[in-house]
């Protein structure tokens, strides 16, 4: 099984290859140049491979064959049923993203002219995605923006890597008609564990930072956000903090802890939810509450028999397990909080690690089976089944994302911007310099 398990990481870790600025020869380099980050570094996707979690680095899911996510754990959802009369079960036919949204889907270049890794960020509209241009491991040394109607970038600004500190880099960003924010984590000889908040103009300009926390709180920062002229964060622990955003360094008062926060974390602003945070240990623990920050409105998740359930501000995604006469396999359950206008979609699977909804509209979902043959063996020489897919709720459409390499490997990126990414991206097969991209933004 050992010999095994590193055959399949190993395969992983190549199929992220084109997505990471530079990819590390071997795992054990892997592991030890992000082990001092890792706790902190939002995972966009975290799935398992034929029973081996591989998480990569470079925002990449890697599988071999089809997706099979590990469920060691027992739900832990209190009793709480679902006040619904009916549960339509779809089995799905997925056709790809390209033809189901066409006007969504555009190829773009993976790298920049001087050689820096492309890293998608979120949609800044229907034409735009925002870029973080990536130097070695991850560090980003620049913004910039794709504009699908010309096929040319811009560089909005450079993102400063301050001296003095070991260990730093941009964990998330946010973005909104005026700025974009985005936090950094590193490691200070005086101070220990430090987290930098910094801002833009959203058209562009010299970054300017906006506070550096410092002590055991800072390593503990996951999330960022916009909140009108505010920032707000929220730690692994628990709890909403913001703090000014138009005032000089030096000038901003320190944290305040929104009231009634404590135990939430930051969702998509002004709503957060007592969903684990992005270290929890127990993925198949529901959210059972959604907050909002502004006008203290609180609304009760009834998840039902779902497990590992994540909500937007009015739709949440999560999974449960059929019959022994359905052969017990999950099926992806998509549901208003409240339980109703419930969808079971069959062969798919409702990774908590994805992130729930998107847009309170779009759920990015893994693929368990192909329906009807199980989970074979893919071959890429051939129409396989696709790498994960995306569910329109209000249409009910359904597009597959992702590809497949020839060994057998696929995988798929997920914009890096701290709400769920309207962005879904992967490699461009037989043009190694290039993505394919799946903005939501443009989705009529």
């Amino acid at each position: 099984m050992a010999e095994r398990t590193e055959e399949q990481l190993a395969r992983a870790l190549k199929a992220a290859a084109d997505l990471a600025p530079e990819p590390p020869a071997d795992l054990a380099q892997c592991v030890a140049a992000r082990r001092r980050r890792r706790d902190r570094r939002r995972l966009q996707t975290a799935l398992a491979v034929t029973g081996v979690v591989a998480v990569i680095g470079t925002g990449m899911t890697v599988v071999k064959g089809a997706f099979v996510q590990r469920h060691d754990e027992a739900a832990t959802e209190p009793a709480a049923t679902a006040s619904v009369t009916a549960t339509p079960r779809v089995t799905p036919t997925i056709a790809p993203a390209a033809k189901v949204w066409p006007d969504a889907v555009f190829r773009m270049p993976a790298k920049a002219p001087d050689g820096a890794a492309y890293r998608p960020v979120t949609a800044l509209g229907p034409t735009q995605v925002l870029l973080a241009a990536e130097r070695s491991m991850e560090r980003a040394v620049r913004l910039e923006v794709y504009d699908t109607t010309t096929g040319t970038t811009t560089v909005l600004a450079k993102v400063p890597t301050p001296q003095g500190l070991a260990e730093y880099y941009v964990q998330a960003w946010d973005a909104d008609e005026r700025y974009i924010v985005w936090y950094a984590t590193a490691d200070s000889r005086r101070d220990g564990p430090v987290a930098m908040f910094w801002a833009v103009p959203r058209e562009g300009g010299t970054p300017r930072l906006v506070y550096s926390l410092s002590g055991d709180q800072a390593a503990k920062v996951e999330r960022v956000a916009i909140a009108g002229d505010r920032i707000a964060y929220s730690l692994s622990t628990g709890g909403v903090y913001t703090l000014p955003l138009d005032r000089p360094f030096g000038d901003a008062d320190g944290p305040e802890l929104i009231e009634g926060s404590e135990g939430l974390y930051l969702q998509q602003w002004p709503w957060a939810g007592d969903r684990p945070g992005q270290n929890g240990t127990d993925p198949a623990r529901n959210q059972t509450l959604i907050v909002n920050l502004e006008t203290g409105e609180r609304r009760i998740v009834r998840a039902g028999d779902a497990q590992g359930v994540r909500c937007g501000a009015t739709w949440c995604a999560g999974e449960r397990y059929g019959e022994p006469r359905d052969d017990g396999r999950p099926r992806a359950v998509v549901q208003r909080y409240d339980g109703a206008e419930r969808r079971e979609l069959e062969s798919l699977r409702a990774a908590p690690s994805l992130d729930g909804i998107v847009a309170d509209r779009f759920a990015v979902l893994s693929v368990s089976a192909v329906p009807g043959r199980g989970a074979p063996e893919v071959d890429a020489s051939k129409e396989p089944h696709p790498v994960a897919v995306v569910y329109d709720r209000v249409t009910g459409a359904m597009a597959a994302v992702g590809s497949w390499d020839k060994d057998g490997t696929g995988g798929f990126g997920r914009g890096t911007s701290s709400a769920p990414s309207d962005i879904v991206y992967w490699n461009a097969p037989g043009r190694p310099k290039e993505y394919w991209v799946l903005n939501l933004a443009a989705v009529p």
